[in-house]
Order: C-alpha cells, then sequence, then structure tokens
C-alpha cells in the first residue's frame, strides 16, 4: 500500500511539472513579462550547481526555478546525495536542463550560453555518441542546474546537438 502512495504522489508531482511547460521551452510558475535583466544586455553570466547522468525525467525538458519549494521539488528528480543550495531567489534564477532518458552512457546536456536581448535565450549542447562509439550499456538521463541573474525578460532556448566522434 505504501508503495502505491508513494507511486500516486510521484505520478502526481510528474503531472504538475509536466504541467507547468510552456511554449517557450521552460516551464515557469508563472508568466514573464518581457523587459529588462539585471546583465543589461548581451552575455549574460551563470554558475553551475550541478550536473549528472541519472534523473527521473525522461523527456527533453528545461524549468525555471524561482523559489526554494521549486528547487527542493527538482532536485527530488535528479540522483544526488548532496542537498540543494541556498540560493538568493530576489537576485537570481535557476535553470535546470533535462535530456530525457537514454539508451546508453555518453549522452549529456549542458548549458553553453547565455545571452539577453528582446528574449533571454539559453544555448543549449545536447551531446550524443557517434555508432563508432562503445559505449555502457544502461540507460542515462542527464541533466544540469545553473544559477544565473534574474531577469523579466521572456525565456527561449537553442538546442545544438553535437555526435562525439569515438573513431581516432
Amino acid at each position: 500500500m505504501r508503495d502505491a502512495f508513494i507511486a500516486l504522489g510521484i505520478g502526481i508531482v510528474a503531472v504538475i511539472l509536466g504541467a507547468l511547460v510552456v511554449g517557450s521551452g521552460f516551464s515557469t510558475p508563472g508568466v514573464a513579462t518581457p523587459g529588462t535583466s539585471e546583465s543589461g544586455g548581451g552575455a549574460v553570466s551563470f554558475r553551475e550547481i550541478v550536473r549528472g547522468a541519472r534523473s527521473t525525467v525522461e523527456r527533453r525538458t528545461n524549468y525555471i526555478i524561482r523559489s526554494a519549494p521549486e528547487l527542493a521539488e527538482v532536485w527530488s528528480m535528479i540522483d544526488t546525495s548532496d542537498t540543494p543550495p541556498v540560493i538568493d531567489f530576489t537576485r537570481y534564477d535557476v535553470i535546470a536542463v533535462f535530456a530525457g532518458t537514454e539508451p546508453t552512457a555518453e549522452y549529456a546536456i549542458n548549458v553553453l550560453q547565455v545571452e539577453d536581448g528582446v528574449t533571454r535565450k539559453v544555448t543549449i549542447r545536447l551531446t550524443s555518441p557517434s555508432p563508432s562509439c562503445v559505449v555502457a550499456e544502461g540507460e542515462t538521463a542527464p541533466y544540469q542546474l545553473v544559477e544565473l541573474p534574474k531577469t523579466t525578460l521572456t525565456l527561449t532556448h537553442k538546442d545544438v546537438p553535437i555526435t562525439t566522434n569515438c573513431l581516432k
């Protein structure tokens, strides 16, 4: 019975988070209003919080996290023994990028660049192994969380797929 309640709870969390996904490619707890960022335009600095190869997120998804409870919820979806860091959400947001479930090792996801203009554009690299690669068997679900200055700009993203060439 306990397992059924746990499964139900996980299902409810997944449905709620899935419902937050918006057309820009980022889920948000509210609708962003066009405006300016603290960075003043151009390149935006960011700091990696954590990255890994195992999460419970099954499909390619991005999240914008604007509060400690939201961070705790997303943190529960990643495979880490660490506790969520303390973030000053009055000054910073957190972006979580998930590659979704992949069939083998050697898949990765990472934020390459963040730029402010009319929108805040997040460029995300999706790395996959070429067919020539010898990879470990077993599903992976890569993710990365980064901290960056708060903005009122609408978030957009661009995925940049890269294939690793294993032939030397």
